[in-house]
């Protein structure tokens, strides 16, 4: 309804309508096209997906580069995912807008690294995630502008 009331906040390049969101509050959402959905994401994401392809190859994990939809076999299957600094856009790319007032990319943007795995397998993902990031040091590379960094620390709140 806000939305509606106030079309020229925000909205998305190529929006038209919220018809789609609205129809969906009519419903429960927990009917038989619900469950086959989900089904079928469980099967493309996970067992003929992440599973796969970490068992034909007798992978630990998938490692990819983070920019795009890196995260959605992850989302879709439920399964972990941890993304650590890769690197940055270099100061020559092409400025882009993924909508109103995001610009992607950028120079000096983050670019991230993702660790994927299957169920359960967090622990392993932080671990290669993390030796990665501390033999790279990828996040020091480029430091915040100095209006983005704290000047408070969480013991100047809650004491020591």
């Amino acid at each position: 309804m806000f939305n509606n009331n106030n079309p020229t906040l925000g909205e998305p390049v190529g929006y038209t309508d919220q018809s789609i969101l609205i129809e969906s509050q009519a419903t429960t959402g927990l009917n038989a096209s619900y469950y086959q959905s989900l089904a079928f994401d469980k099967e493309l994401g996970a067992t003929s997906g992440i599973d796969a392809a970490i068992e034909m190859y007798a992978l630990d994990a998938l490692v990819l580069p983070a920019p795009g939809y890196t995260t959605v076999p992850a989302a879709i299957a439920g399964y972990p995912i941890v993304m650590v600094p890769f690197g940055f856009d270099p100061e020559n790319v092409t400025i882009g807008s993924t909508g109103l007032e995001t610009v992607y990319p950028a120079p000096g943007i983050p670019i991230g690294l993702s660790f994927l795995g299957t169920a359960w397998s967090e622990y392993s993902l932080v671990s290669f995630a993390y030796a990665y990031e501390q033999k790279t040091q990828t996040r020091l590379q480029r430091k915040a502008y100095t209006v983005a960094i704290p000047t408070m620390q969480l013991a100047d709140v809650i004491g020591n």
